[in-house]
């Protein structure tokens, strides 16, 4: 394994957010011998820079620790759902009632 490309790697990950392109370092630091400790704690501080997806699908790629970053989204998401559900039964409720006047 070739140690002085990391540095370069890391710098790459950390400025480019898309995840074409960083997705794939991230697995290839993950499975090598030398970078798989850096690259997770590379990922744990810098993800909030990434897309919501990007940050999910790279998170699922480590195989320890994955629920420590994905675990706000979550709740995110959990509320986001519950608020549509709640403003859809309530949507559906006033075209009942109006309707029957």
């Amino acid at each position: 394994e070739y140690k002085q490309i990391i540095p370069v790697v890391l710098r790459f990950i950390t400025s480019q957010g898309r995840m074409k392109f960083v997705r794939p370092l991230y697995k290839a630091l993950n499975f090598s011998k030398i970078g798989n400790q850096v690259a997770f704690s590379t990922f744990k501080e810098n993800a909030q820079f990434y897309h919501p997806i990007a940050r999910k699908m790279i998170a699922c790629d480590f195989k320890s620790g994955p629920e420590e970053v994905v675990t706000k989204e979550k709740r995110a998401d959990s509320f986001v759902r519950t608020a549509m559900i709640v403003g859809g039964v309530a949507f559906i409720a006033a075209l009942v009632f109006t309707r029957r006047k």
